[in-house]
């Protein structure tokens, strides 16, 4: 592949390092027969330690290039299937996907959007090792009252257990990357009941709307109707009145969408 250039806007870097492909393996511990999906494999060399292991194997490429060579690498590969697609796209219903082990080395211009393809089917999803950009990885893992806390972190970590499991840094591709990469590990773990998930998301994002500001100039007046009510539903949080929506658990935001829906009830009422 001489004649081949990274593409900026596929967010291509390319894994070269064979000692990191073998550490991503060892984390994702595929099994002989089990369904794996790679989310863009690239030249294909962490295609082909996961192969090894006689995994039933779907590796998801967009760019129309690297398919057409990884078609031809893998030809004499029955465990191997190269499927062009843009994984944003791509529905494991739709095709016939139950279960399914995921890998891949995530161009950073994707992650949050694929972190949100993942969340929306985790149903599939026996467990995830992924590589992101060292800072959303941090954000993925990140616990209250962090800076690193946000609604990526929420969202996610209703549905997985999240592990750092180390650090890549940009010697390791081709090209170098300008950051450094984090591989991390991703658990399904029993959901969270939400009972008003449409308000509750909207809720989450609309209090780190402006992270410097309190989380009630955040919430009122688009939210929470009036200031009186706010005061009222952050102390029934054990919350001052000048907290931040980075202070509160998942599990306070969850209180927090119970109340401002039991209050707008009241006021319809």
């Amino acid at each position: 592949m001489s004649n081949f250039h990274p593409k900026r806007r596929f967010g291509q870097n390319f894994l070269k390092s064979g000692a990191i492909i073998d550490k991503i393996v060892e984390r994702l511990a595929p099994q002989s027969g089990e369904r794996v999906i790679e989310i863009g494999p690239g030249k294909g060399d962490l295609t082909v330690a996961i192969a090894k292991s006689g995994a039933d194997l779907l590796a998801i490429e967009i760019d129309k290039y690297l398919v057409h060579y990884l078609q031809l690498r893998f030809r004499e590969k029955p465990n191997v299937q190269i499927l062009e697609r843009d994984i944003l796209t791509v529905d494991p219903d739709a095709l016939n996907l139950d279960t399914f082990a995921l890998v891949g080395n995530l161009p950073f211009n994707i992650s949050s959007p694929v972190v949100e393809w993942i969340v929306q089917y985790r149903a599939h999803i026996s467990r995830a090792c992924l590589m992101f950009q060292k800072e959303v990885a941090h954000r993925l893992a990140a616990k209250p009252g962090s800076k690193d806390w946000s609604p990526l972190s929420i969202f996610t970590q209703l549905y997985f257990d999240i592990t750092i499991a180390f650090d890549v840094p940009p010697k390791h591709f081709i090209p170098e990357p300008e950051v450094t990469a984090t591989v991390v590990y991703l658990q399904p773990k029993p959901e969270i009941h939400v009972p008003h998930p449409t308000l509750f998301e909207h809720l989450v994002r609309g209090s780190f709307r402006q992270r410097r500001k309190l989380l009630l100039n955040n919430l009122v007046p688009d939210y929470i109707s009036d200031l009186t009510v706010g005061r009222a539903i952050v102390n029934r949080l054990n919350m001052g009145p000048h907290c931040r929506a980075e202070e509160l658990s998942t599990e306070q935001f969850i209180e927090l969408t119970e109340m401002v829906a039991s209050f707008s009830s009241e006021s319809v009422s």
